[in-house]
């Protein structure tokens, strides 16, 4: 196909289009890593002995055993507090050592490559993650870290393919679509986790299905990704003369392969401010995660099964609240007037001020109910969401787009290297499960997310940057909608991936 555009193409329907399966590749992906990573804090409760003073009650399907291991029940693993944090803290402990790695390997060689991998070893390695189990906790400590490690790949390849395929008007939608694959995931993985904890099936069930479901339901993911998914435009074999003009077009097209500036990339206020908005965000939602299906079962006395159904709630309005901002945020931007940056402070500050009330609230009220538990974490996670998908996240598509799977990688990187250890931090605050351990907990998420949100008013930007911008050929003939914005994108030096 030819470099050079002949006139200023229209733009294609969006369903049925490449682009769309490329989005739909990514929120596959995000769901995958969902249903793989979230569902450990409820096979957890299925899998040891309370902590406190709660009973364990026994589910009598037969767990499925190695021959040379004996039989066990639901509750079977006494672990203490600090080995569940340890454990919770795994899988992320091994993601955030490839972050990096991803970013890099997209940057260079093109998403599809470090994102098959990472979908196949998260699904491989989670499907031994019972067999690890039963054989030594030191064993399944090292499978999750692994399996984190292959998830870890994917946070490059995310950025790189919407920074390849996507134009500026449909970046922000496209973005929050396929990142909705989280919340979408968790709305599945905890009232099918707590199913699972409970099941008896023909006397076959318990807390090992919690693995071997999600695994199985990934594995169907895996032919979507053979067939849809391309680095870019160019290896693309079904995309349509129209939709590979409009990319080219409204994309741009660079010979060279940039020279990374790293001084200016970690000199950039905007974007020291959108990693420690991520930071806070991430210890915000793994404590979330990780740590609040405890909270519901000793501080409230939610059974395993129920907290899975309640527990989906705050998701499902995340999902709804994350596709709202994506397709409310250009018309709030427009009837406001206001600069894209203006918007996405304003976006921002508001998410932080949700999750600090809501975790307050909780901090004030001595005896909370089941009730105003879930409100509060629902507007925490699903209104608090307006700092994520309308806020800061987005953002890094606009910095520097022709960098965007490596700066991904480098802020995931760092942020989750921030945001690991709140499992491990908040195993050693909440030692018997008292209502004044755990204000301690949400008086740090508060104190962050106090912190981020000024800093982020302050030095937040969503304007490009000039150290982003790399050498770009101009065509000949032809309009770009934005020079400079084109000038940033660097598609063409991408090489397809012959493996997968």
């Amino acid at each position: 196909m030819s470099n050079h555009v002949d006139h200023l193409a229209p733009k294609p329907k969006l369903w049925g289009s490449c682009r769309l399966s490329i989005a739909f590749c990514v929120f596959l992906a995000a769901v995958q890593m969902a249903i793989l990573r979230d569902n450990l804090g409820i096979a957890l409760l299925c899998m040891s002995k309370p902590v406190g003073n709660l009973t364990c009650e026994p589910n009598h399907a037969n767990v499925p055993t190695l021959p040379w291991v004996d039989q066990k029940q639901n509750c079977e693993f006494e672990w203490d507090s600090a080995t569940r944090g340890r454990i919770l803290g795994s899988f992320l402990y091994g993601y955030i050592s490839t972050t990096l790695v991803g970013g890099i390997i997209s940057n260079n060689y093109g998403a599809k490559l470090p994102f098959m991998v990472a979908v196949y070893g998260n699904v491989i390695f989670h499907f031994l993650s019972p067999i690890a189990a039963e054989v030594h906790t030191e064993l399944f400590f090292a499978c999750r870290f692994i399996q984190g490690m292959f998830a870890g790949l994917l946070a490059g390849p995310f950025f790189q393919l919407f920074s390849a395929w996507m134009s500026e008007d449909e970046a922000s939608l496209m973005l929050s679509f396929g990142f909705s694959g989280y919340a979408f995931g968790t709305i599945i993985s905890y009232p099918m986790s707590g199913s699972l904890c409970d099941s008896n099936i023909n006397g076959f069930g318990g807390w090992p299905l919690i693995f071997y479901v999600p695994a199985t339901i990934s594995i169907l993911f895996l032919f979507y990704w053979h067939r849809y998914l391309y680095d870019v435009p160019d290896n693309h074999p079904n995309i349509s003369p129209e939709e590979y003009e409009y990319l080219l077009q409204n994309i741009g097209i660079s010979d060279e392969p940039p020279v990374i500036p790293w001084f200016s990339i970690f000199t950039s206020l905007p974007f020291i401010a959108y990693i420690l908005c991520y930071s806070a965000f991430l210890w915000n939602i793994l404590t979330m995660m990780n740590n609040v299906p405890m909270f519901l079962q000793t501080m409230l006395g939610i059974q395993t099964s129920e907290s899975g159904y309640l527990y989906c709630i705050p998701f499902i309005l995340t999902f709804l609240t994350r596709n709202f901002n994506a397709t409310t945020y250009i018309i709030v931007k427009n009837f406001s007037g206001l600069s894209h940056t203006v918007c996405r402070k304003l976006y921002c500050c508001f998410g932080c001020l949700m999750v600090i009330i809501s975790l307050m609230s909780i901090i004030f009220e001595e005896n909370i109910t089941k009730l105003h538990a879930i409100v509060a974490i629902s507007i925490n996670l699903a209104v608090g969401d307006f700092a994520y998908s309308g806020g800061f996240f987005p953002t890094l598509l606009d910095l520097a787009p022709n960098y965007a799977g490596l700066l991904s990688g480098v802020s995931t990187f760092i942020a989750f290297l921030v945001a690991c250890p709140s499992t491990l931090v908040n195993s050693i605050i909440i030692k018997q499960n008292t209502k004044e351990e755990w204000n301690i907990v949400f008086w740090i998420i508060i104190a962050m997310f106090a912190f981020v949100m000024c800093f982020y008013l302050i030095f937040g930007s969503a304007t490009l940057q000039l150290w982003s911008i790399s050498k770009l050929e101009v065509p000949e003939r032809g309009t770009f909608r934005s020079t400079v914005y084109n000038a940033s994108r660097n598609v063409s030096n991408i090489r397809p991936s012959y493996i997968f």
